[in-house]
């Protein structure tokens, strides 16, 4: 899909079922905004990502108690915040554009860049991104929930989380984006639950809550208390195909047992073949036996990605590999 700045999804994260197929090599997009910190970080001006990807930050700006920059009057605090949201929206626009290609070693090596680069900004300015997160304008509430979910802190989901509340929509889709790059396995569902079902619900959110649930359920690869297989059963009824596909692949990752009926007919009868991809991979996770017959006659769908898949669920639910005819699987089909 094409990415937007309120809207991150990873492309179907195939390397799930990578046994199953290989996607096309593709050259990363160009990286707008990074150019001049990386001239900063060559003078040794900006702080900079060591080896090890740990932070080392320039602190000879002068910083009050709370680690915000002090400033000696209001117009140069804002003409400063507003740098610094104009700056981090610029290294969103160059994360999700890098994101949004297909992964091979140089994507890939752009996409550590990305993160790393916005890392770096958020360590340096952190105060003001909080202080900004709960309290600034709403475009600056968004820019900032976003941008906070790179600092790799647990302790910035409440207000994330907050921003989920926030009620204005715009808000919420870039606080779902920053929780999904947190990935926080503590993550409260029921904000992101109470974004999904709401009838104004925009495409945006349903995106980004997909692509923070996912990443979330990666980390946990349960649910608790079924707040998200709500949120998930929802977002599979979603008119954009990627959306159902990492739903329904987090349905897999979280053993989702009551949603066997909803992954049984997508495997059967989506149009998206990622969508059949994903119903394939989520029905091994779960591991019911009452999945061999719509996987076998998954063997011969028209994808062959999709085929793949169901044949690697087989293996999964049944311990041994019987190979690509579904003739083959079918005795087991009666015991």
């Amino acid at each position: 899909m094409r990415p937007r700045l309120a809207t991150c999804l990873l492309p179907l994260p195939l390397a799930l079922v990578a046994s199953c197929g290989s996607a096309p090599t593709n050259d990363g997009p160009a990286l707008p905004g990074l150019e001049q910190l990386q001239a900063d970080v060559q003078r040794g001006n900006n702080p900079i990502v060591s080896s090890t990807g740990n932070t080392q930050i320039d602190q000879r700006a002068e910083r009050n108690l709370d680690g915000r920059p002090a400033f000696s009057d209001r117009s140069e605090e804002a003409a400063e915040i507003g740098r610094l949201i104009v700056d981090c929206d610029r290294h969103l626009r160059a994360w999700t554009e890098s994101m949004a290609q297909v992964r091979d070693p140089k994507n890939q090596e752009l996409v550590q860049y990305t993160t790393q680069s916005m890392g770096v900004l958020v360590a340096k300015n952190r105060g003001l991104l909080e202080s900004q997160a709960v309290s600034g304008a709403a475009r600056n509430r968004g820019i900032a929930c976003a941008a906070l979910g790179f600092s790799g802190d647990n302790r910035v989901t409440p207000l994330l989380l907050n921003g989920v509340s926030n009620g204005e929509p715009d808000v919420i889709a870039k606080a779902l984006l920053g929780l999904g790059v947190l990935a926080d396995p503590f993550t409260s569902m029921a904000p992101i639950h109470a974004a999904v079902i709401d009838p104004n619900a925009t495409s945006e959110i349903h995106s980004n809550a997909a692509f923070a649930i996912f990443q979330i359920a990666i980390k946990t690869g349960v649910d608790s208390d079924g707040t998200m297989v709500s949120a998930l059963l929802s977002l599979i009824n979603s008119p954009d195909p990627s959306v159902r596909a990492q739903s329904t692949l987090s349905l897999g990752l979280i053993h989702a047992n009551i949603a066997l009926p909803q992954l049984t007919d997508m495997l059967a009868g989506d149009m998206a073949p990622d969508v059949r991809t994903a119903a394939a991979y989520g029905l091994g996770q779960i591991g019911s036996t009452a999945s061999t017959q719509p996987l076998v006659n998954a063997l011969r769908d028209p994808s062959g990605l999709t085929a793949g898949a169901a044949r690697a669920a087989l293996v999964r639910i049944h311990g041994r590999d019987l190979g690509p005819d579904p003739d083959s699987w079918r005795p087991l089909m009666t015991q």
